[in-house]
């Protein structure tokens, strides 16, 4: 059997209840098909809990390690004073997420020599370069690059403009900045996942593309609902708590929302997610039909009584895996351009080029039950064939049984290099 370390900055689900530890768990457990696999998580002061029962929790996940990088303030260049200086300090904050972290390497080369590991997983970019995973280079290294960074940063970018001419000299310069950095460390990995073929094709290296699937803790994964014709409540699932979700709810609420409620005026809207704010549900509950639920015990009963999802998300980075749930559970989606990025021609789902054409899309498949219903079971039909665990599984082995291939009885290989 195999050793396996998997470095992550999200730990693993039911540790944390959001999509990326959704994807964490998927991918441990798809290794564990090859080995042991411990977790090594590395990341900001939200990592850890203070709970007195947290330690355990990550021992029954086989996290080894739990290293929370502190946040340090960048310090101004005595050379470069006002604007400059601002500029220089933004970059360099930026900068220092992909440099080694004396901690986090210290504890990464700790478990190296304690279990002689043939093969190191990252989840995301930016653990693996705190570690300093170069550092040992006879043990093939694997990337999963859920999100790419220097697209995700332009997005936000392109959404949200830094202010001034400060803000706009130091957003270019920061993104100058991670994609050079992003792209030049591509070429320590042997093998790169990413999620889709548009990721692919943007990257300076080849890649294979794992594609984000829905989640399930049941191991008969998520059973298709019935249509439910009679309704017209109209669903979002989101982390709450995410920038796009929370400013992509406040569009639609306040331009889209309207628009659907002059033709369908007994239609409703459920708002399901973790992490939601008290300012967020008094501003959405003013609008008229809207129920502002927060998180949800039992998720599925929030998709069997509604009659179709809405995933009004204009900016952010990867596949929204949101898309592909609904899909799942049978049930039809209405979304943005943006939202579909990595699912070109997906079935199951309609998409407003704008506030206006999205209202109308809602409406109309409000209007015409058996129609969604129809969408609905095309798009269950190609989750099935392309985004289900047995899809996930078979990338995962495939590319772990390249990397793997001629690394039996080849003794220590974990010599750090100078």
């Amino acid at each position: 059997m195999k050793r396996i370390l998997l470095i992550t900055s999200v730990l693993p689900w039911p540790l944390r209840r959001n999509g990326g530890a959704q994807r964490t768990a998927l991918l441990r457990d798809a290794l564990a098909r090859h080995g042991t696999v411990d977790v090594l998580a590395i990341g900001g002061k939200m990592l850890r809990e203070e709970a007195p029962d947290f330690d355990a929790k990550l021992a029954a996940q086989n996290v080894v390690g739990c290293v929370v990088r502190p946040e340090m303030a960048a310090r101004r260049p005595w050379f470069l004073p006002g604007p400059l200086g601002s500029v220089s300090m933004t970059v360099r904050k930026y900068v220092r997420n992909y440099e080694i972290d004396e901690v986090a390497a210290a504890k990464f080369d700790e478990l190296m020599r304690a279990n002689r590991y043939d093969l190191i997983v990252s989840r995301y970019l930016t653990p693996a370069l705190q570690c300093g995973v170069n550092r040992y280079a006879n043990v093939p290294t694997i990337l999963d690059f859920d999100d790419i960074d220097w697209l995700t940063l332009a997005a936000q970018i392109a959404a949200k403009p830094w202010k001034g001419l400060t803000g706009k000299l130091a957003s270019q310069r920061v993104l100058t900045s991670v994609t050079g950095i992003g792209q030049l460390a591509l070429q320590q990995f042997s093998r790169v996942f990413v999620t889709s073929a548009e990721d692919a094709a943007l990257l300076p290296r080849e890649s294979t593309v794992l594609p984000n699937i829905p989640f399930s803790d049941s191991p008969d994964w998520l059973s298709p609902l019935e249509p439910n014709p009679v309704t017209e409540e109209l669903l979002f699932v989101g982390d709450l708590q995410f920038p796009p979700n929370r400013d992509g709810l406040d569009r639609f609420l306040a331009k889209v929302w309207p628009l659907v409620k002059v033709t369908r005026s007994a239609a409703t809207l459920s708002i399901v997610g973790r992490g939601l704010s008290d300012a967020d549900r008094a501003k959405w509950s003013q609008s008229p039909g809207v129920k502002v639920i927060g998180f949800a015990e039992d998720l599925e009963a929030c998709y069997r009584q509604c009659a179709m999802t809405v995933v009004p998300i204009y900016f952010g980075g990867g596949t929204k895996i949101k898309v592909l749930e609904s899909l799942a559970y049978g049930r039809a989606v209405v979304t943005t351009p943006q939202a579909m990025r990595g699912y070109a021609g997906l079935a199951g789902v309609a998409v407003g080029d704008d506030d206006a054409a999205f209202a109308g899309a809602v409406a109309d498949l409000l209007a015409h039950p058996a129609k969604r219903a129809e969408m609905a079971g095309a798009g269950r039909a190609a989750v099935e064939q392309d985004f289900s665990p047995g899809r996930f599984g078979m990338v995962v082995e495939n590319v772990l049984s390249k990397v793997l291939e001629g690394t039996q009885n080849q003794g220590a290989r974990t010599k750090v290099l100078a």
